[in-house]
């Protein structure tokens, strides 16, 4: 029996289509998965007010570029929408509503597949189903025994859902400050607590003026010792935070994750966010803070991150690097870190950004790194540099002109 495809693309988000793109462009043959009943799910129902926090300028997918009137930075639903019309523009072959239960190498080279469809296996896998779907939740004493709703950032949807409630956001980081921005103005009495634990990194949106993705293009152009200062130098801005009761995270504790704009700031000034000590302990009617201070609440969401989906279904042995924080990228922007966060190592030793999980070939990992020029042109990057190497993979690897099938297997 031949395998379906030579290489199986495993998710339909932003990740999996520019991967499926780029294969195309390689001349290679696959076949793109996704488990939900639509394109991208993660964002097509995201909470009215939020916007890409990477502008305009390398956010798009190829060939087709944001209408002038979204703005600098569109807001989640319109890129949504440049996600449907750019993907029937080229025609995709996407196959909805199948999902994966199990990936596991063979050793005849072959990637085994498990999933609701059955059992087939394919000569690569390119596993692009980010980490939206992997919420975590911390561990927190008697955080079981709430008895209010407790909810993950994922599952916000509206502003309306802490109406009247006594809310408390755990986690400042990008969404959790939006999401309390968001949810002060419906939650009880006018606001929601916002718990901060390592501190707040907060910066204006435009660096004298510009968005920080225009800095990143004029320092393109100069030497890299000139760039490198120019980028030291638009980031060191920073918003006078004291005045308003936040305190700032050092950059050793890689637990502050920046939050640009004045959106924070101004709710604020205006009461409809509270900031507060991290808590300690939960019980039934609310929570203790580190400060010792108890709030009677009704509804917790945890704005606490995620870890990469492939967990959930790759059986294989990882490696990760042992280094926790994201290291400084200087005016290379293309190549991220590797191992962290949850992302298996990856193999460099033929390319600096190489996409293949180290010691397992016919593996390649797209949609991993979310900083530099942002998440989106990152896909892009990735997809490209893992066709090269699997059109390099596909042509040295001896595979058997035919597997066994399933039911011998």
């Amino acid at each position: 029996m031949k395998p379906t495809a030579d290489v199986l693309v495993i998710g339909a988000g932003p990740a999996g289509i520019n991967a499926a793109y780029a294969l195309a462009q390689a001349g290679i043959d696959y076949r793109i998965i996704e488990r939900a009943q639509t394109l991208a799910p993660t964002w097509s129902n995201l909470y009215p007010s939020l916007r890409l926090n990477t502008s305009r300028f390398f956010s798009h997918l190829p060939g087709r570029k944001f209408p002038l009137h979204w703005g600098m930075h569109p807001t989640a639903r319109q890129y949504h929408q440049h996600l449907v019309a750019w993907t029937a523009e080229q025609q995709l072959p996407i196959e909805y509503g199948i999902e994966v239960h199990r990936v596991t190498p063979r050793r005849d080279g072959y990637w085994q597949v498990e999933s609701s469809e059955g059992r087939h296996s394919y000569r690569a896998v390119i596993p692009a189903t980010g980490v939206f779907d992997n919420p975590q939740l911390p561990q927190i004493e008697g955080l079981a025994g709430f008895g209010g709703e407790l909810i993950h950032s994922r599952d916000f949807r509206q502003p309306r859902q802490a109406r009247g409630k006594r809310v408390l956001v755990v986690g400042n980081g990008p969404s959790g400050t939006d999401i309390a921005v968001a949810a002060g103005p419906e939650a009880a009495d006018g606001f929601v607590w916002l718990a901060i634990r390592s501190g707040v990194d907060s910066r204006p949106r435009y660096a004298y003026g510009l968005p920080r993705h225009l800095w990143m293009l004029l320092g393109e152009r100069l030497p890299d010792q000139v760039c490198a200062w120019l980028q030291r130098y638009t980031d060191a801005i920073e918003y006078n935070q004291v005045d308003f009761g936040l305190w700032s995270a050092s950059a050793q504790s890689g637990s502050a994750v920046g939050y640009r704009g004045p959106e924070l700031l101004n709710a604020l000034r205006e009461g409809r966010v509270l900031p507060v000590r991290h808590p300690l302990r939960f019980d039934s009617r609310g929570a203790t803070l580190a400060d010792g201070t108890h709030l009677e609440l009704d509804m917790v969401i945890m704005a606490t991150g995620y870890q990469p989906v492939l967990h959930q279904y790759l059986d294989i042995d990882m490696q990760f690097s042992q280094s926790a924080v994201l290291p400084a990228a200087g005016c290379d922007w293309d190549v991220g870190p590797n191992g962290i966060r949850g992302w298996p190592l990856r193999d460099t030793s033929q390319h600096p950004n190489g996409r293949q999980v180290l010691g397992h070939p016919g593996l390649y990992l797209v949609g991993v790194f979310y900083k530099g020029r942002g998440a989106f042109y990152n896909m892009g990057v990735e997809a490209r540099i893992a066709a090269e190497q699997l059109r390099a993979y596909l042509k040295r690897r001896h595979f058997p002109s035919a597997i066994p099938c399933a039911a011998a297997i």
